[in-house]
């Protein structure tokens, strides 16, 4: 599974896998729910209000940042620095992860 995440190939099911076994649920729901992070259901492609009061879309490149670098951009409601850095994922492993939350409508 780590060559085909390493390949370039993102994939849902893999990143629904890491979802499950790195974490990521112990402080992100999927149905909506409010935890100790925010919730990734319908997060893609929305807009993200900042603690600085600005506001990001939520697209690759963004979800991307968030999870290699939690502390570079807090949402608004959500503590700063409470996610850990992440730094032990591959980039393909982002990328699976990144998949997964774009398929949370």
């Amino acid at each position: 599974a780590e060559a085909l995440a390493s390949a370039g190939k993102p994939d849902a099911t893999r990143g629904e896998k890491l979802y499950q076994e790195s974490g990521c649920k112990a402080c992100h729901s999927i149905d909506g729910a409010k935890g100790v992070g925010p919730t990734w259901k319908g997060l893609f492609e929305s807009q993200v209000k900042l603690a600085d009061g600005s506001s990001v879309l939520a697209d690759d490149a963004y979800l991307t940042e968030s999870i290699k670098l939690p502390g570079a951009k807090t949402v608004e409601g959500f503590p700063a620095n409470a996610m850990p850095a992440f730094g032990y994922l591959t980039d393909g492993q982002v990328a699976d992860l990144v998949a997964f939350i774009k398929t949370l409508k």
